[in-house]
C-alpha cells in the first residue's frame, strides 16, 4: 500500500476536521429548536389565525391595567386575543415611584406585552377611528415613533399632533411659531384590523385645568418615560447646584422640587424622593446639606382625601416632621421657566431653574415640578369616539326595545363631566339618539379610567380597573353576560407610603369586622412593601423588586444619571 504523502495528510485532515466542525456546530435554527430545561417555552400565538371560525376575535385597544389583565385572563379556546397598543409593555404603577427615586430599576416593573405564557397577538400601533357598522378599526403604526413611554406635552386645543391610546401616550412636543414641523418618519403607515368583539381600555392622559405653562413646562408621572425624567432631573439638579459659578438663590432654587397634586401619587413621589434625598443623595454632596427641599402642593385642605380625616391628618403630620413641605389650599396659576422676578421673555434653559406661581405664596423657585392632579380623555377617545354615520344595527340593542328610525343622528354616550365613556352595568359602550334614545352595543365594551359606569361607578383606581378587566373576562369566557348581574367593585382598602418607610393602611368598612380598620407605620410599611411584592405580575419581576430592596439595605440606591 502507497504511504499518503504530506500534502494528500494534510488534505485528509482538512476535510475530515471541516466535517466534524459542521457536524458538532449546529445552525441557528437547530440551535433556537433545542428545548432549555430550566427556559419557558414560547408558544407560537394563533390570534390573527382566522381558519378557526369557532373563536372570536377580541381586539384590545391598551396595555394598562385593563388591557393587560384582560388578554392575560381571556380563554383562548374560546376567542383569539390581539393587544393594539402604541407601547409594547405594561406598567406595574405602584412601584413607579420607587423606579423615579433609584429603589428599583425600570425593568423590574415592566411585563412585555409580547409574552411566552400567553398566546396573546400585538400590534404595536394607535388606534385612530372605529367603524362599529362594518366593525373594523383604523389603526397607525407606532414601533419607530419618539416619545411612546411619556405623557403627551400638549392636550386638547394646544394639541398639535395626535395622542395615542394609552394610559400614557407618546409624548408631543409644544408647537410654537419658530419650532420645525413634526418629523416625517414618524409618521407610520395605516392599516385596518377587524374585530368580533372590542375592548377600549386606552385610559386617560393627565389634565393641566388649563394652568399657564403646566402642558409645556411640568413634568408628568404615568410612564416609565416620566418616571425616567423625574430621576434624570433630581439628579442634574444637584450637579448644577455644585457648579462653582451657581449663585446662592440659584442653588436654592435648584434643589427645591416641587410635585402637584397630593393624591396617593403625589404622595408617594414625595415621599420616595424624600428618602432618596435624605439617605443617598445628600451623602454625595454633603456641601448641599440642609438646602434641597420638597414641596406638595394641592387645592384641597389635605392631602389623601381618599383615607380618613384621622389618617389623612396623620399623612400630613408625619410628612410635615421628615421635612416635606405640605401646601394644602394652594392654586397654581403658572409655571414658566427662569428665576422669580425675572422680566420676560421666558426661555426654555434647563440650566437653570423654573418659576411657580401660586395665589397664596407669589413667585417661587423651583428646579423640577411634577403635575400629578386629575385625568382627561386622550384624542381618541374625546374626538374621534363622537358622531355614528352608519348605526350598527347588526350589533346595536335599543334599551327600550324599539327598532332605531333611519333619520336619526347618533353619537357614543359620554359623561356630561370628563368625557369619558359612558357604559352599562356590562361594561359595554352605548350610543346616544338626537332625541335622547339609547342603543347597547352588544359587541364594544370599555373599562378602565376612559370608561364610567352609569350607575356605581367605582373609583379611577388600578385595583378597580383590574377588577372589571377580571369580571368581563369571566363573563365572556363563560358567556353568561347577558344573564349576569352587573359589574360590582370590591374594595379591598386603600394604602399609601409617606416615607422614612412608614405607610398607612385603610380598610373597607364590610372588612373591620374581622381586621382592623386601619394600620399606620412600621407595621402599615410591611402590609405595603408585602402586598405589592405579591401583586407584582411574573415571578421574573418578584425575585427582581425583593433582590433589589436588599441590595438598597446594603449598598444605597442607584443615583446614576442617564
Amino acid at each position: 500500500m502507497r504511504l499518503l504523502s504530506t500534502r494528500h495528510v494534510g488534505r485528509y485532515l482538512k476535510t475530515t476536521t471541516d466535517q466534524l466542525l459542521y457536524t458538532s456546530h449546529p445552525t441557528i435554527s437547530q440551535i433556537v429548536s433545542q428545548k432549555r430545561c430550566l427556559a419557558t417555552q414560547a408558544h407560537h400565538s394563533v390570534a390573527l389565525d382566522d381558519t378557526d371560525p369557532d373563536r372570536e376575535r377580541v381586539v384590545i385597544l391598551g396595555s394598562g391595567w385593563g388591557g393587560y389583565t384582560l388578554s392575560r385572563k381571556l380563554s383562548t379556546k374560546s376567542f383569539k386575543p390581539l393587544v393594539i397598543s402604541p407601547r409594547s409593555y405594561f406598567v406595574f404603577t405602584p412601584l413607579l415611584t420607587d423606579a423615579a427615586s433609584g429603589s428599583l430599576d425600570f425593568s423590574n416593573i415592566v411585563e412585555a406585552v409580547r409574552d411566552p405564557h400567553a398566546k396573546v397577538d400585538f400590534l404595536q400601533a394607535a388606534a385612530r377611528a372605529v367603524d362599529f357598522d362594518k366593525k373594523t378599526i383604523l389603526c397607525e403604526a407606532t414601533v419607530v415613533r419618539s416619545g411612546v413611554t411619556e405623557t403627551p406635552r400638549t392636550h386638547g386645543d394646544e394639541r398639535t399632533r395626535d395622542d395615542d391610546n394609552n394610559p400614557s401616550p407618546p409624548t408631543i412636543t409644544p408647537s410654537p411659531p419658530t419650532q420645525k414641523p413634526p418629523r416625517r418618519w414618524e409618521k407610520g403607515e395605516t392599516f385596518e384590523v377587524p374585530y368580533d368583539k372590542l375592548v377600549i381600555a386606552v385610559g386617560a392622559v393627565s389634565t393641566t385645568f388649563n394652568t399657564p405653562g403646566v402642558r409645556q413646562n411640568a413634568m408628568f408621572f404615568k410612564d416609565i418615560g416620566d418616571a425616567r425624567r423625574v430621576k434624570r432631573r433630581v439628579r442634574e439638579c444637584f450637579e448644577l447646584a455644585a457648579l462653582p459659578t451657581t449663585t446662592p438663590d440659584m442653588r436654592r432654587w435648584l434643589l427645591h422640587f416641587a410635585i402637584v397634586g397630593a393624591g396617593p401619587t403625589g404622595t408617594e413621589l414625595a415621599a420616595s424622593l424624600r428618602d432618596a434625598i435624605i439617605q443617598d443623595m445628600v451623602a454625595l454632596y454633603p456641601g448641599m446639606r440642609g438646602i434641597p427641599r420638597i414641596s406638595l402642593y394641592d387645592v384641597a385642605p389635605t392631602v389623601l382625601s381618599m383615607f380618613d380625616e384621622k389618617l389623612s391628618r396623620y399623612a400630613m403630620e408625619t410628612m410635615k416632621k421628615e421635612g416635606i413641605d405640605i401646601k394644602t389650599s394652594h392654586h397654581v396659576e403658572s409655571l414658566r421657566w427662569g428665576e422669580p422676578g425675572a422680566a420676560p421673555p421666558y426661555e426654555m434653559d434647563p440650566k437653570r431653574c423654573l418659576t411657580l406661581t401660586t395665589k397664596e405664596e407669589g413667585e417661587v423657585g423651583v428646579g423640577m415640578c411634577v403635575w400629578v392632579t386629575g385625568n382627561a380623555m386622550n384624542r381618541f377617545v374625546a374626538d374621534e369616539l363622537q358622531s355614528v354615520d352608519v348605526f350598527p344595527a347588526k350589533s346595536a340593542v335599543m334599551k327600550d326595545g324599539t327598532v332605531p328610525l333611519g333619520d336619526k343622528s347618533w353619537q357614543v354616550k359620554k359623561a356630561p363631566k370628563g368625557g369619558a365613556l359612558l357604559v352599562d352595568g356590562q361594561l359595554r359602550v352605548q350610543l346616544e339618539s338626537d332625541d335622547g334614545q339609547t342603543a347597547v352595543l352588544q359587541d364594544v365594551f370599555a373599562l378602565g379610567d376612559n370608561a364610567m359606569i352609569e350607575t356605581g361607578a367605582p373609583p379611577a383606581t388600578a385595583q378597580a380597573t383590574a377588577q372589571e378587566a377580571k369580571w368581563l373576562a369571566t363573563r365572556l369566557n363563560k358567556g353568561d353576560l347577558q344573564r349576569s348581574p352587573p359589574f360590582s367593585f370590591h374594595n379591598m382598602g386603600t394604602m399609601a407610603y409617606i416615607g422614612d418607610a412608614r405607610a398607612m393602611l385603610q380598610m373597607p368598612q364590610e372588612d373591620k369586622k374581622v381586621l382592623p380598620g386601619h394600620l399606620t407605620g412600621r407595621m402599615a410599611w410591611f402590609v405595603w412593601s408585602s402586598a405589592y411584592l405579591t401583586m407584582s405580575i411574573s415571578w421574573r419581576n418578584k425575585c427582581r423588586v425583593a433582590f433589589r430592596w436588599l441590595l438598597n439595605n446594603v449598598f444605597g440606591r442607584d443615583v446614576s444619571r442617564y
